[in-house]
């Protein structure tokens, strides 16, 4: 934050740059990481998510075959909601100043393309699914200029009609790409799952996968971009262990103020 940043904002008292360290869980999954192949699996299996219990890898990452890679982290949220995690996603980016309340040494700018924040017709969903978030971040060491493009759970395999039966309440799915230019690489999926004392965040990264942002998979440079050697060419081991690090001590540290802010 810089002087003046949150001069008359009603939130400004959920600034807290004092963030918390890696949970144990966490800290322990970059330790072990990365696994084998097989502990990841293709976005086009995310309905895994929809089974009961855990899966093999819930903190960490792998290179799949395919050369991508995958990157999971499971954050606890006490006293969180599915229906505070959709306000949030919906209510963030129309700030900066918003933006990084998330994230206090990693966050620094983010932008609607089609901003919302004055349209009182809009449910909290609608603010943010099928729109865009253009965020600059830290990852890591190095400052990232996203295209953060949200989309139905429908277009991930995640049927809805499921997500009662599994205990979901909500899920955050997304492409990622630069915010300048037409590519992508990456896709995201932050499913909430109800607890007894809340809920808890199972996200999931699949990154290294270059296509073309508005063709289909089966255009014919997308079947170039695709290939396997220039996915594992783009994504080493840092990008792996700086995303679960981002990731966990995001989620983490949203936890901590959202019941209050969302109140």
């Amino acid at each position: 934050m810089r002087p003046g940043d949150l001069e008359d904002k009603p939130y400004a008292k959920y600034w807290n740059p004092d963030m918390q360290g890696l949970s144990e869980n966490i800290a322990q999954a970059v330790m072990q990481s990365p696994l084998p192949r097989d502990y990841g699996f293709s976005h086009h299996e995310c309905d895994r998510l929809l089974e009961p219990g855990y899966l093999p890898l819930e903190s960490g990452y792998t290179q799949l075959s395919s050369g991508e890679m995958f990157v999971a982290t499971l954050t606890p949220m006490p006293g969180v909601s599915g229906k505070m995690i959709d306000w949030w996603f919906g209510w963030h980016s129309n700030e900066s100043q918003r933006y990084k309340l998330w994230h206090p040494h990693a966050h620094m700018k983010a932008m609607l393309k089609n901003p919302n924040a004055e349209n009182p017709t809009l449910n909290d969903r609608e603010r943010y699914v099928g729109n865009t978030s253009y965020v600059d971040e830290y990852i890591g060491n190095d400052i990232l200029k996203l295209a953060i493009q949200f989309k139905e759970p429908e277009t991930f395999g995640l049927a809805r009609s499921k997500f009662a039966a599994a205990g979901v309440q909500t899920a955050v799915c997304a492409h990622v790409g630069p915010a300048k230019g037409p590519i992508n690489v990456g896709k995201l999926v932050h499913l909430i799952r109800e607890t007894p004392d809340g809920c808890e965040m199972r996200s999931r990264f699949w990154l290294g996968k270059v296509c073309l942002r508005d063709k289909p998979a089966s255009h014919p440079v997308n079947r170039l971009l695709g290939i396997k050697a220039l996915s594992r060419l783009v994504m080493t081991r840092n990008h792996g262990h700086d995303m679960v690090v981002h990731c966990g001590m995001e989620m983490a540290h949203l936890a901590s103020f959202l019941p209050a802010l969302y109140a």
